[in-house]
């Protein structure tokens, strides 16, 4: 749960929003009440989505099938609005983590819990067939864990058993890792589909991981379709029952009524009481509750009408007498490129967003500066040393308040209309504010006391919110603005960083200034991984199976080669020496003359590039159909495999060296400094890279570690439980120092240079935060205020501590710490 921000609206029909809870692909879900003063989660539409019509028809499609749902298992809707300016939905508000956010903070549940797991969802699903009705995007992040049992959400891609489909003809939709294997290969979608989701959705529950992965979408399909199922770290009986919903025949699964029968033979509410989550877990509960009665108990003196909704919000930017931004106040290079694709397009202010042109709109943006006051976004801050914002630390918001007409002319804001004519609204109960509720909660020692739980991560401990960075972030040496950058962090050259972009680029840009590139390069793969300089050239990935060598100096292509249509190339791994690269790719294999026709097999290859051979590494199945992101050093590739052990193989002969068993929590980033391996998970371990052996090993305080980095002697790791990151001795594994940090994206590692530390923020619209690398002490926040959705902070810092931060269509140059 996080404060509502600059660019959230304070209404949605006849509710008044509190908090935002969430954002997924579709939208946005806020914590709101309603007229009858009962708490609600509302769903808000991606502003670029409204003017599809398709996309209507969906919506209004998943707001018909979640209201004619029943059972106690599902979360009913209350309220929608499928054809206003901005479609929205609400249901009951569950004050609960979702079973993805519960695994990672607390680890897997126990047999018991998810004996009740299976058997709540299971009831949910008797009710989703009742209504006629196939969920089929069953995945960790759609069931929620509240006090009195589980909640199926999410109807955003449901399909009726009567064949109507809101999907686009040939277009797949759902959660790959959870698909069932019809749905992966186009087959018709029965009810059946969402058993076999549901053996994936508790495998995860019951080990911390899903039963099929991959690296690529087509390696996961191929995993779900054919593979046997990853149980490793399930306990009897789960493994018996998660079998039967996993059988790759959908005739032969187990039917919802018989699965909840043996995960309860008592009844399902038997097991679905107090008690039937873990004491971390309920404890998580317990807090979400207590934060959201700090909105019910705010002072009545201090509620406001409806004339205060519309006051105009206060803006870094000066506006003229038409309510635009003046010239002057405008980013530099706004009169020559948007300043947002349409697929990315941030949520506006409450006012302007809901006008009657439903086309999504895009605010004019100030250029980044430190003396322009920005809203804080900080977690954990309570604001009251800069009320009115910080100065260069975001960029500004700009002007957010201003409206267009339809030709894209300024114009002033039009008033929120609440809802479209066909919304039934019921009488408005004026509630308090949102900036009310918030100096409410402050006021009150008690309310404070509560309303800090609302903004630290589930199950932190409260050192994370005093974790305030000492200092403004340094203003960017040189800000590059173009197409959207592929999520891979940066390669420094003689001076230089190469990034890639989309839909197929290689940029040079000179880190005294990279405003321009150098040269730009056309014609890669978009491999979401960094460039690899060997062989005299600048290494990427071309189309089909072609390797590309471009000068780094000038940008020139210093070769091509193309290995023939029976491979396909698709992750660039890394160095292995001089000549030799490796990729993942896949082999064809023809069983017939005919163009097209042919059977694949995911692999990893050596590739020579001298002699332009490819040859195939034997590492096992499983092995690539996790994410391999292996660590290539003289003589070594070392990666996590696919049962959870630390594997290193010889580079020259491709055979086993050793493994060593770690267990389902093992993260894939792993690091090698000085002969030392470190892997990460309930512990941090630094093993021999020459056998294997175990030379220490730490646990954090609580909680798990969950990305590391090193440089120097120092091996630094994130952890979750408080939140911060640690630095440790590499040669020895004693603690140098522990830094608490707001809450941190454990999926992009730790990136170190010479003076300072670098870790991205859990939302990547907050940034990431810059650590002293000697006293462990934070430095700052940078961040430019933009929430992308899965576009997250790409990190790289060269010998010298020059920082190049990657996000979306920027990259900032930042001076040495």
């Amino acid at each position: 749960m996080e404060p509502l921000g600059p660019d959230d609206p304070e209404v949605l029909g006849p509710h008044r929003l509190a908090a935002r809870l969430g954002a997924g692909g579709m939208g946005r879900v806020y914590l709101a009440r309603s007229p009858q003063g009962r708490f609600v989660a509302v769903k808000a539409i991606r502003p670029e989505l409204v003017g599809d019509r398709n996309f209507r028809i969906r919506f209004r499609r998943e707001v018909e099938a979640a209201g004619a749902l029943g059972g106690r298992y599902t979360a009913p809707v209350v309220d929608a609005d499928p054809d206003g300016p901005i479609p929205w939905l609400a249901t009951d508000y569950i004050a609960g983590p979702t079973l993805a956010e519960a695994v990672l903070e607390h680890g897997p549940l126990p047999v018991e819990s998810v004996l009740a797991l299976g058997a709540g969802i299971a009831e949910a699903l008797i009710s989703v067939q009742a209504a006629g009705l196939v969920h089929r995007d069953l995945k960790p992040s759609n069931v929620l864990l509240a006090a009195d049992g589980p909640r199926v959400i999410d109807f955003g891609i449901v399909r009726a058993t009567d064949g109507y489909d809101l999907t686009r003809s040939g277009a797949l939709f759902g959660s790959f890792e959870y698909m069932c294997p019809e749905q992966a290969t186009g087959e018709p979608l029965g009810p059946e589909g969402d058993v076999f989701s549901l053996g994936s959705v508790l495998t995860y529950a019951a080990s911390g991981h899903a039963p099929f992965s991959g690296t690529a979408a087509a390696t996961l399909l191929y995993q779900v379709v054919h593979s046997t199922p990853d149980l490793s770290g399930v306990p009897e009986p789960l493994d018996k029952i998660i079998s039967l919903c996993l059988t790759k025949d959908p005739r032969l699964r187990i039917t919802p009524d018989k699965l909840a029968a043996a995960c309860a033979p008592g009844g399902v509410e038997q097991v679905t009481g107090d008690g039937w989550l873990p004491p971390s877990v309920t404890a998580s509960i317990t807090l979400r509750a207590a934060a959201v009665a700090t909105f019910a108990t705010a002072p009545d003196d201090m509620r406001t009408g409806p004339a205060s909704w519309d006051a105009p919000e206060p803006s870094p930017c000066r506006r003229d007498a038409a309510g635009g931004v003046q010239e002057q106040d405008r980013a530099p290079y706004a009169e020559d490129r948007a300043p947002y694709a349409p697929d990315q397009a941030p949520y506006t202010s409450g006012r302007a967003a809901y006008a009657s042109d439903p086309a999504p709109y895009a605010p004019e943006r100030a250029p980044y500066t430190s003396e322009t006051p920005t809203p804080c976004a900080v977690e954990g801050c309570d604001h009251s040393a800069h009320p009115d914002g910080v100065r260069g630390t975001v960029e500004s918001p700009g002007a957010e308040a201003s409206g267009s007409h339809a030709d894209g002319s300024p114009g002033q804001p039009e008033p929120y209309r609440g809802a479209s004519p066909g919304h039934r609204r019921v009488p408005d109960r004026w509630g308090p504010s949102r900036r009310t509720v918030l100096a409410a909660s402050a006021a009150s020692t008690t309310a404070a006391a509560l309303g800090g739980a609302v903004f630290l991560s589930r199950g932190e401990k409260p050192a994370g919110r005093r974790a305030t960075p000492l200092g403004p972030a340094p203003e960017p040496a040189w800000v590059y603005r173009g197409d959207p950058l592929l999520q891979a962090p940066a390669v420094f050259h003689k001076g230089t960083a190469l990034v890639k972009t989309r839909p197929g680029d290689l940029l040079s840009l000179d880190l005294k200034n990279g405003t321009r590139p150098k040269w730009v390069y056309s014609g890669i793969s978009q491999s979401p991984t960094p460039v690899v300089l060997t062989f005299g050239a600048a290494v990427a990935l071309g189309e089909g199976s072609t390797v590309i060598g471009v000068d780094p100096a000038d940008g020139s292509e210093r070769f091509t080669i193309d290995f023939g249509p029976d491979f396909r190339f698709t992750t660039l791994l890394g160095v292995v020496d001089a000549r030799y690269i490796s990729v993942i790719g896949v082999r064809l294999q023809r069983e017939s003359e005919e163009p097209g026709v042919a059977t694949s097999t995911d692999t990893v290859f050596g590739v020579d590039l001298a002699s332009r051979r490819a040859e195939v590494i034997p590492i096992s199945p499983e092995d690539v159909g996790i994410r391999l992101a292996p660590v290539i050093t003289p003589g070594y590739f070392v990666y996590a495999d696919g049962l959870r052990n630390v594997t290193a193989r010889d580079t020259d002969s491709s055979g086993v060296l050793w493994r060593h068993p770690v267990g389902y929590d093992l993260r894939p980033g792993l690091a090698v400094l000085d002969r030392t391996v470190f892997a990460i998970g309930q512990e941090l371990k630094a093993l021999n890279l020459a056998t294997g052996k175990v030379r220490w090993r730490v646990s954090p305080d609580d909680g798990q570690f969950t990305s590391l980095g090193v440089y120097g002697n120092t091996v630094y790791v994130t952890g979750t439980n408080p939140s911060g990151v640690y630095a440790f001795n590499a040669a020895t594994g004693s603690r140098r120092w522990f830094c608490p940090t707001p809450r941190l994206n454990g999926d992009q590692p730790v990136t170190a240079g010479p003076s300072a530390v670098y870790v991205p923020a859990y939302k990547n619209r907050n940034g990431f935060y810059a650590i002293d690398a000697a006293r462990g002490r934070l430095l700052w926040n940078f961040t430019d205020g933009v929430e992308t959705g899965v576009n997250d902070w790409q990190l790289a810092c060269d010998h010298s501590g020059v920082l190049v931060a990657q996000h979306y269509d920027r990259a900032y140059g930042i001076p040495a710490a």
